[in-house]
C-alpha cells in the first residue's frame, strides 16, 4: 500500500548549522565597515501582500488538493557597494498565513479545512561586476525555510510538514527608465533551484515522525518596481512560481515498528504568489 504522506506544502525552518554559519557570515560581510572601503549601505525594508495559491496533483495530473488565500511578508535588504563596482547583498524575508484548504482525505473524501504556512530565508547576494548598458546581474546563494501545519477536522488529522532547503540562483536588474513623469522603474528576474533539500512530516501519532530527502524546488520571479523621484519610496508588483516534482516514497513506522508495504511520498507540487510591494529605502 502506498499512502501520500499529506496535503503537504513546504517549510524550511530547520537548516544545519552549517548554512546558517554561511549566512551570519555574510551579513557580516555585507554589513561591517571594511577599512579600505567606506561606501554606506543601502537599507531597504519592504512590506507585501500576495495571492497564493498552492496545487498538489497525482503522477496523472489530476489534483489532489488546493490551498489558496492572502498572504503577508516582510523583507529586509543590505547593500554595499565596492570599490571595483562590484557589491554584495544580504536579504532577510518572513512570511505567514492561514490558507484555505480544498482537498481529500486517504480515502477519496472531499475535506475542507485550514492550513497555516509561515516561512523564513536569507540570501547572500554578490553582483560580481559594475552595472552595465544591460544592467546588472548577481548571483545568489540562500537557505528556505516552510512550515506547513493542516488542521485536523472530524473526519481526518492533522498533519504538520517542515521543509528545509539550499538554493542556488541568478538575478537580473534592468537599467532604470521612466514610465511616466517624474517616475523611475526598473525590472528584476530571479531564477533559484535548491542544492539540498530535507522534508520532516509529523503525522500527529498516525504514523512516527518521518524525514526523507526532498525533491528539487525550482522558482521564478519577476517584478516591476517603481519609484517617485527623488522618494525613499518603491510601489512594485511581482509575480512568483515554485515547481516541485514529487519526492522518493520511503518507508514508514508506527510506535517504532515498520510498516511492511507502506511507503509515503510528497506528491508533486506547484505554487504561484501574485504580489502587491511597498518598500522604503533609508
Amino acid at each position: 500500500m502506498q499512502a501520500s504522506p499529506r496535503r503537504p506544502t513546504d517549510k524550511t525552518l530547520s537548516h544545519p548549522a552549517a548554512l546558517r554559519s554561511l549566512v551570519f557570515a555574510a551579513m557580516a560581510a555585507t554589513l561591517v565597515p571594511a577599512q579600505a572601503q567606506d561606501a554606506p549601505v543601502e537599507l531597504t525594508g519592504t512590506a507585501s501582500l500576495s495571492h497564493r495559491k498552492l496545487v498538489e496533483r497525482t503522477p496523472a495530473g489530476a489534483n489532489l488538493l488546493t490551498e489558496r488565500g492572502p498572504m503577508a511578508h516582510l523583507q529586509l535588504q543590505a547593500v554595499r557597494p565596492l570599490a571595483d563596482g562590484q557589491a554584495l547583498g544580504l536579504r532577510a524575508q518572513f512570511g505567514g498565513a492561514h490558507l484555505d484548504y480544498d482537498g481529500q482525505t486517504q480515502a477519496g473524501v472531499p475535506l475542507t479545512t485550514t492550513t497555516r504556512q509561515a516561512e523564513a530565508g536569507a540570501d547572500l547576494m554578490w553582483r560580481p561586476f559594475a552595472p552595465a548598458a544591460w544592467g546588472e546581474g548577481w548571483l545568489t546563494f540562500g537557505v528556505l525555510a516552510n512550515r506547513r501545519m493542516i488542521y485536523s477536522t472530524p473526519i481526518a488529522g492533522g498533519l504538520d510538514e517542515e521543509s528545509s532547503a539550499a538554493l542556488l540562483g541568478v538575478r537580473w536588474r534592468s537599467p532604470a527608465f521612466a514610465p511616466a513623469a517624474r517616475w523611475n522603474a526598473h525590472v528584476e528576474a530571479e531564477a533559484r533551484t535548491s542544492v539540498w533539500h530535507r522534508l520532516d512530516v509529523d503525522f500527529h501519532g498516525l504514523l512516527d515522525k518521518t524525514h526523507f530527502e526532498a525533491a528539487r524546488k525550482r522558482m521564478l520571479t519577476v517584478r516591476v518596481l517603481a519609484s517617485p523621484a527623488d522618494s525613499p519610496w518603491e510601489w512594485g508588483l511581482e509575480w512568483s512560481g515554485l515547481w516541485q516534482p514529487a519526492s522518493k516514497s520511503v518507508g514508514v513506522s508506527r510506535g517504532g515498528v515498520p510498516m511492511a508495504g507502506t511507503t509515503v511520498h510528497q506528491p508533486e507540487l506547484s505554487m504561484r504568489d501574485l504580489t502587491l510591494r511597498v518598500g522604503r529605502r533609508f
